[in-house]
């Protein structure tokens, strides 16, 4: 990487410099900040520049992480703070009983998506192949199984193999009952 991306911050002689990401637009330090969306990168410099660059990891990036993404519709994924009043003490796994989790934000468009919180991070999900809608983890008589959410107007199924659906392809030459 070319040195002028970075900004070395003083260092003593026996700690290494840390590098700092410089804003695109004014070459300001670019700092991280934990927003309703998810962490993304800020200027330093704001209200004067706006410039936002999304996090990937704990690094700047241009690309958006598909984490915080609606696994159905594609919209922005918005964390809840689980219903918890202002004021209230308490940390990520309040008291109260109820669970931080994240929703898709066209919710009013009709997308009714919700995932639980994972570690700060929206759960993995996924898709049905038949219909688009969201995998569920269910149980049944013979052990757990994924089925479509949108039962009984979808039901496609699949087997559990370590927590998540094992989805099968269709073979050529062979029907598959549905």
């Amino acid at each position: 990487m070319s040195a002028d991306l970075f900004d070395a911050v003083e260092a003593g002689p026996d700690e290494k410099p840390v590098r700092q990401t410089l804003c695109p637009k004014c070459r300001q330090p670019m700092r991280r900040i934990s927003g309703k969306m998810g962490p993304f990168w800020g200027c330093t410099a704001f209200p004067e520049c706006d410039a936002r660059l999304y996090d990937r990891d704990g690094k700047p990036s241009e690309t958006p992480d598909e984490r915080y993404r609606c696994p159905v519709c594609t919209r922005p994924l918005a964390r809840s703070d689980g219903g918890r009043k202002a004021g209230s003490e308490g940390s990520d796994s309040d008291t109260s009983g109820k669970k931080i989790y994240w929703y898709c934000l066209g919710y009013n468009k009709g997308c009714k998506v919700t995932l639980p919180d994972e570690d700060g991070h929206p759960a993995k999900a996924w898709r049905c192949p038949k219909c688009g809608h969201l995998l569920k983890q269910r149980k049944g008589r013979s052990g757990i199984f994924w089925g479509c959410s949108q039962y009984p107007l979808c039901q496609s199924s699949f087997p559990d193999q370590d927590g998540e659906p094992k989805l099968v392809k269709d073979e050529p030459g062979k029907k598959r009952r549905s």
